[in-house]
């Protein structure tokens, strides 16, 4: 039952958020939408520029915006499903989210310096906060307070599998933040071993390259 509930919400969110087609088109979908914000966004930027980008006024109409006033955020917003319903279609969302992201770092077109990759870091943290808040949200009680919010007990709701779906962009942007290609040396004994939750050594490589300041001797030596 859990498998197909989740094949469901899964599809429900290709059709109103945007689906497998979502490189192909520049419709008006949600994650659609977050796929033109993020290439179009400059992330090689002095300090300046860094402060104008990071407003979260703009950061809030330009890129939450549209996920806010998406469908599911409305019939979520109107309790027409549970909160357990309501944490897959988070899960599936930010799982898209986060593919998004990463797949248009590793096409390797995208210039970064420090103030980009801390910009980006802002953008994947408020995204997870949208996400994390819309699950917190439908676990509200009809009193307004919210259900009790924790990693491991099954009769609660956790918000510990939204940051899941995230782990492999986060550790991308931890490695557009490294001061020199070097520091991944210190960084890398954090990193786990699972497939599903780590970048290969092919793609640190790329995200390593990203950095418009990182030579290419140095990212080969880092990768040694």
């Amino acid at each position: 039952y859990d498998n197909l509930s989740q094949q469901r919400v899964r599809a429900l969110v290709t059709d109103l958020c945007g689906g497998d087609d979502i490189f192909d088109c520049d419709g008006q979908l949600c994650l659609q939408n977050l796929r033109l914000f993020i290439e179009r966004e400059i992330y090689n930027l002095d300090s300046s520029s860094f402060r104008s980008s990071e407003g979260e006024d703009r950061l809030e109409v330009e890129m939450l915006g549209p996920v806010r006033r998406s469908q599911i955020f409305e019939e979520i917003g109107k309790d027409k499903c549970d909160a357990a319903v309501a944490l897959q279609m988070a899960e599936a969302m930010s799982w898209k989210s986060a593919d998004i992201i990463l797949q248009i770092l590793l096409k390797g077109s995208t210039d970064f310096n420090e103030w980009g990759a801390m910009l980006l870091s802002k953008e994947v943290r408020m995204l997870q906060n949208i996400y994390c808040g819309l699950v917190l949200e439908s676990s509200s009680g009809p009193d307004g307070t919210k259900a009790a919010i924790t990693a491991g007990a099954s009769s609660t709701i956790s918000t510990a599998s939204i940051l899941t779906q995230f782990e492999r962009v986060n550790q991308a942007v931890s490695i557009l933040q490294l001061e020199k290609p070097s520091d991944w040396l210190a960084f890398a004994y954090r990193v786990g071993h699972g497939d599903d939750t780590n970048l290969t050594p092919e793609e640190i490589r790329s995200v390593m390259g990203l950095r418009v300041d990182f030579s290419d001797e140095a990212i080969k030596n880092a990768m040694k």
